[in-house]
C-alpha cells in the first residue's frame, strides 16, 4: 500500500489535469493521461515497475469490456433513429399538443418522454429541446425556467433509459439488470415526477403564452417537408423498452432498434445505404439550412468513441487507486460511519456527488461507489438496484447543475444560459434525490416503529 499522501496528490493532479482541459476546451483523455503518467513514474519510485502499473489500467479497462460496444450501439441507433423518421416524427406529434397544455408543463413532460426513447440527455436537448425553447422563447416563456424545464425532462434519459450510455454503464458497473434497474428507479421518481409536475404548473399559471398556431405548424411543415412523418415509426422505441424491461440484453435490443431504422429508412425515407452507412459512423447529416433540421445533426458511432476512452480512463484512474489503497479510507468514510440506511444512502450520494463535482464529469462518481458499495448495502438488507438507483439520481442527476462540469459546459454552447441561471429551476432532479432520502428515512423508522409494537407488551 502506497502512502496515503500520494493518493490525494495524484487527486489533485487529476482534478487540475481536468479543470484545465475543460478551461482549453479539449478532450477530458488528455487529463487523463497525464494523471496515468504521473501516476507511473510515481509509482515508478515508490518500488511499483510500469508494467505493474499498466496491468492495473488493464485490468480495470477489462471489468467494462461488455459495455463498450453497447455504447457505440448506442451512438449509431440515435443517427438512425433521426434518419429514418422515427425521433421527426416525436417532435412533430409533441408540436400538435403545444398548444392544448400549459407551455412549461409541456417542456419538461414532452422532453422526458423523448428522452426516455432518444437515450441521451444533450442529444435530447439539442433536438427537441432546442425546438422546444425556441418556441418558449417566441412564446414569452422566462429563459431560466424554460431551460430548467426541459433540461429536467432531458435528463431522464440518463437515468431511465434502456438505450442510455449512462443508464448501461451504471448497471454494468453495479452488476445489476435493467429490468431490476428500471423497477427500483421508476418507483423512486414517480412521486417525484408529480410534484414537480404541479410545481411547473403552479410556476408558470400566470405566464401568458404568446405561441401562434401559424408558428407551430411553420415548424411542424419544415419536419413533413424533410421526413416522412408517421405515428406508425413510435413502435420501434416501444418495443425497445418493452424487450429492455422484459430482461433482453442491450445489445439485443438496440440490434432490435438498429435492423428496424435501417429498414424504414431505406423503404419509407429512401436514404441510399450508402449515406446510412456514413450516418451510422459520422452521424445524421444534412444539406437542409432550417435550424429545426439542423439540430437534427447528432449520433453516430463516432461521437460515442470519446466517451468510451473517457469510461476507459475513469476505470483505470479508479483501478490504480483501488489497488494502491487510496479509495479505502474513501470508502470506509461512507460503509463505517453509516449504522442505518438513511445514513448509507446520503452517504453513498454525498460520495457521486462529491466525486463528479471534483472530476467535472459523471464517470468516476459512478464507478467508485458502484463498485465499492456493493457489500456496504447488502449488509443493510437492500441490493445492487439500490445502490444504482441512488447512484442514477445523485452524482448522476445533479453533474448538469454544477457551472463546471462538462455537461453544464456543452447546455450553456447549445442554448446560451448558464447553469447558475437554470440549476435551480432543474426542480426534478433535486426533487427526486430529495424524495429518495426521506422516503428511506420514513421507511426506515416505520420499521422501528413496527419492531417497537412487537416487542412491548
Amino acid at each position: 500500500m502506497i502512502h496515503q499522501k500520494w493518493g490525494i496528490f495524484i487527486a489533485v493532479v487529476f482534478i487540475v489535469s481536468i479543470v484545465t482541459c475543460l478551461s482549453l476546451g479539449i478532450t477530458l483523455l488528455y487529463g487523463f493521461l497525464v494523471t496515468l503518467v504521473i501516476t507511473s513514474v510515481l509509482l515508478k519510485a515508490n518500488g511499483i515497475e510500469l508494467k505493474k502499473t499498466l496491468s492495473y489500467v488493464l485490468e480495470g479497462i477489462g471489468h467494462a469490456k461488455s459495455i463498450y460496444f453497447v455504447i457505440l450501439m448506442i451512438g449509431v441507433n440515435v443517427a438512425l433513429w433521426i434518419a429514418s423518421g422515427i425521433v421527426p416524427s416525436m417532435i412533430y406529434f409533441g408540436f400538435s399538443i403545444v398548444n392544448h397544455v400549459n407551455f412549461i408543463l409541456f417542456a419538461f413532460l414532452a422532453t422526458g418522454i423523448f428522452a426516455l426513447f432518444i437515450g441521451t440527455g444533450l442529444g435530447s436537448l439539442s433536438t427537441i429541446g432546442v425546438a422546444i425553447f425556441s418556441l418558449g422563447i417566441s412564446a414569452g416563456m422566462p429563459k431560466a425556467l424554460l431551460s430548467g424545464a426541459i433540461l429536467s425532462g432531458a435528463y431522464v434519459a440518463d437515468r431511465l433509459s434502456p438505450i442510455s450510455a449512462l443508464v448501461n454503464f451504471t448497471t454494468e458497473t453495479v452488476g445489476v439488470s435493467f429490468k431490476t434497474y428500471f423497477a427500483k428507479t421508476i418507483k423512486l421518481m414517480l412521486p417525484a415526477l408529480f410534484l414537480t409536475a404541479i410545481i411547473y404548473l403552479v410556476m408558470s399559471m400566470n405566464i401568458e403564452s404568446t405561441l401562434t398556431d401559424t408558428a407551430i405548424s411553420e415548424y411542424k411543415e419544415v419536419l413533413s417537408n424533410a421526413f416522412v412523418i408517421s405515428g406508425w415509426f413510435f413502435v420501434v422505441p416501444i418495443v425497445v423498452l418493452i424487450l429492455s424491461l422484459m430482461g433482453f440484453k442491450s445489445n439485443l435490443t438496440l440490434g432490435f432498434g438498429l435492423i428496424s431504422s435501417i429498414l424504414i429508412a431505406i423503404f419509407i425515407q429512401h436514404v441510399p445505404m450508402t449515406e446510412l452507412v456514413r450516418f451510422m459512423y459520422s452521424g445524421f447529416h444534412t444539406d437542409s439550412q432550417v435550424d429545426l433540421i439542423r439540430s437534427l445533426q447528432i449520433g453516430g458511432g463516432r461521437s460515442m468513441i470519446e466517451v468510451i476512452f473517457i469510461i476507459m480512463g475513469g476505470i483505470s484512474m479508479s483501478t490504480v487507486f483501488e489497488k494502491c489503497g487510496w479509495i479505502k479510507p474513501l470508502v470506509d468514510a461512507v460503509t463505517q460511519n453509516s449504522k442505518t440506511k438513511s445514513a448509507l444512502y446520503l452517504r453513498t450520494s454525498l460520495m457521486s456527488i462529491g466525486l463528479d463535482a471534483l472530476t467535472c464529469d459523471q464517470t468516476v462518481g459512478i464507478i467508485i461507489p458502484g463498485r465499492n458499495l456493493k457489500e456496504a448495502f447488502l449488509e443493510h438488507n437492500l441490493d445492487e438496484g439500490d445502490l444504482a438507483a441512488l447512484i442514477a439520481n445523485s452524482g448522476t442527476a445533479l453533474a448538469p447543475l454544477m457551472p463546471w462540469n462538462v455537461n453544464a459546459i456543452i447546455i450553456l454552447a447549445i442554448i446560451g444560459v448558464p447553469a447558475v441561471e437554470f440549476a435551480p429551476f432543474m426542480i426534478f432532479n433535486f426533487l427526486t434525490i430529495l424524495w429518495i432520502l426521506f422516503y428511506t428515512f420514513l421507511r426506515e423508522n416505520s420499521e422501528k416503529i413496527k419492531v417497537r409494537a412487537k416487542i412491548e407488551p
